[in-house]
């Protein structure tokens, strides 16, 4: 069996002072300073490495491993705990820390393979029950060193998806891939089989580990320890309505792909995947409304409803872009987080000058300015700017543009930009979003599904366009990488002067940021406030640019936990920007 293994070239040396003798692990263990677990971990680590690359009868060997899992985890579960929430990309060392816990991992798993790998070449012997055990152990931490790089954002190395499969098919012909095996280390479970491990790794990698948010493939994977009894492992290739089904080759170093039945072109070593089922109970339970309890079904783990639209997405759906992307090499100015936005656009007080030029012009006397947000501003020592799409900036549709021409700047020379704004590369952009990268060591506050915005410019104006990021991917050579999606062309800061309909406890006003409804693809407008503090039907007071106007939150839109996103209907214009004659509804149709 090929697996990815290293060399036993462990000198004499190594090989005396290292605990390669059940009795020697046992008194071993019992001395490691468990009160210092950062010393312990080290110890730990190098010992296993250590033992990884000598030659050991495959029955002490076994032994060793089963006598090291319990410190293992003790190990495992300390490194953890520092990896919780953290920013990106990785540094210092948190960045050592996630290095540490994937090659303890595949340290881990490799004291198991080696036994696999001479019962396999005949080298030596092991009886049935230890062999199925050692499969199961094997495969156990490879998937979690798969779950590991999937709470960091990192890549896999192609050897984890090679040996895994080779594992799966080596138990398959052996028949030892149906045979239970206990295991404690479960969340929810106390037992599993080999293939129940391998559905665990695959339905993780379907799920899109780059799209989800921060601690999601961590509850999935947990979740997955019962949810794989509802996906059926099968040699038998059946595509679904479309034509497309899950495919997973034994003989590859890949993840399952989700492709057309047409594209494939040889069959050996093939397995299906199919989740249809745990498709169809996840669909029931996203059926669940607001007003009605939660169950999380058969797992204790429960999910909410956005993340379960979101896997079904993933599992049901090709990726294929709305717009084709342009590879480009140039630095924009991003805002992360709704406070940060709010703060970066109040602050874009020359919308008319690129960043490397805001500086320069501290002692300038005059020039032309233009407020941020075209369409719901106009310019200051000119006519308004007209714009074909100014449909798109209409936050109520149809005529309520609120026009700023009274509005006034009093020039100030600044010795800073904003310390809400932050330089990106873009990488790739259409018109359906961009692809940035950080290339800097320190921390960003970028995480999936977070806001965000752009400052670029359009008719010698610098705007905000806004987006959503998509996923997020921890390049250990390239850095810090995102794609983002973008929900709106323009934005504009806004105030909540109060709640209408109810009362509430929130202080008031309360800053938050308006998007242009969309006619193109019906999208009504909608208004991005902090989490948890309006609901579905409030009717909101709102200052826009020195006019008032009453609003009604219709839907929710994104809502993740940082903000959320509600659809709105304008139910009254309080201070109009200009009355309307008879004729007016007559202009829009001209």
């Amino acid at each position: 069996m090929n697996l990815h293994l290293p060399q036993l070239n462990a000198n004499e040396d190594d090989i005396s002072r290292s605990p390669n003798t059940l009795r020697m692990a046992k008194r071993w263990l019992t001395e490691l300073p468990l009160i210092n677990m950062g010393e312990t971990t080290r110890i730990f680590y190098m010992t296993q490495r250590l033992l990884n690359r000598q030659k050991l009868p495959i029955k002490v060997r076994y032994e060793i491993m089963e006598q090291f899992r319990p410190t293992a985890r003790i190990v495992l579960m300390h490194l953890k705990k520092h990896l919780t929430s953290p920013s990106y990309p990785l540094t210092g060392k948190t960045k050592q820390i996630a290095k540490l816990e994937h090659a303890l991992l595949l340290e881990l798993s490799v004291g198991y393979k080696h036994i696999l790998h001479s019962v396999a070449n005949f080298d030596d012997k092991l009886d049935r029950k230890a062999l199925v055990i050692t499969t199961h152990r094997a495969m156990r931490y490879l998937e979690e060193a798969i779950s590991c790089n999937a709470n960091v954002y990192y890549t896999n190395m192609p050897g984890t998806w090679h040996d895994l499969h080779r594992l799966q098919g080596y138990a398959e012909s052996n028949h030892l891939a149906e045979i239970e095996v206990d295991d404690d280390e479960f969340q929810t479970i106390t037992h599993s089989t080999i293939t129940d491990v391998f559905k665990q790794a695959c339905l993780l990698s379907m799920s899109h580990p780059f799209r989800l948010r921060t601690g999601e493939a961590n509850k999935l994977r947990t979740y997955f320890e019962t949810a794989c009894h509802l996906c059926d492992l099968t040699k038998t290739l059946e595509p679904n309505a479309d034509g497309l089904l899950h495919v997973i080759s034994l003989k590859s170093s890949e993840p399952p792909a989700y492709i057309p039945l047409a594209d494939i072109t040889t069959f050996s070593n093939l397995r299906g995947f199919d989740p249809s089922r745990l498709i169809s109970t996840l669909s029931d339970m996203s059926q669940a409304t607001e007003d009605e309890e939660y169950t999380p079904g058969f797992s204790k783990v429960e999910l909410d409803p956005q993340l379960i639209k979101r896997l079904i997405t993933s599992w049901t759906e090709q990726e294929k872009r709305r717009f084709n992307r342009v590879s480009t090499h140039r630095r924009v100015v991003t805002a992360i987080g709704l406070k940060n936005i709010i703060h970066a656009i109040s602050n874009d007080v020359y919308p008319d000058l690129a960043k490397d030029d805001l500086v320069d012009t501290r002692n300038t006397d005059s020039h032309t300015e233009t407020s941020y947000f075209d369409g719901f501003t106009a310019q200051l020592d000119g006519p308004s700017i007209k714009r074909e799409d100014s449909y798109e900036i209409d936050p109520t549709y149809y005529g309520d543009i609120v026009h700023s021409s009274n509005t006034a700047y009093t020039l100030k020379a600044i010795k800073e930009v904003p310390e809400s704004w932050h330089e990106w590369e873009v990488v790739n952009t259409g018109a359906g979003g961009y692809g940035l990268l950080w290339g800097h060591d320190s921390p960003s506050p970028a995480q999936v599904g977070e806001l965000i915005a752009l400052r670029e410019r359009e008719y010698n104006v610098h705007h905000w366009r806004v987006g959503v990021i998509r996923w997020l991917r921890n390049s250990p050579h390239k850095g810090l990488e995102i794609g983002l999606q973008l929900i709106a062309p323009r934005s504009v800061v806004v105030s909540i002067e109060s709640i209408q309909n109810r009362r509430h406890s929130e202080e008031m006003p309360l800053d938050a940021l308006m998007l242009p409804g969309l006619k193109a693809i019906k999208q009504p407008p909608s208004l991005l406030v902090p989490s948890q503090i309006f609901t579905v039907s409030d009717i909101l007071e709102v200052s826009v640019l020195g006019k008032k106007l009453d609003i009604e939150l219709k839907k929710i839109g994104e809502s993740p936990s940082f903000y959320t996103q509600f659809f709105y209907r304008s139910s009254e214009i309080m201070q109009a920007a200009s009355a309307k004659d008879d004729f007016d509804e007559l202009w829009n149709r001209l």
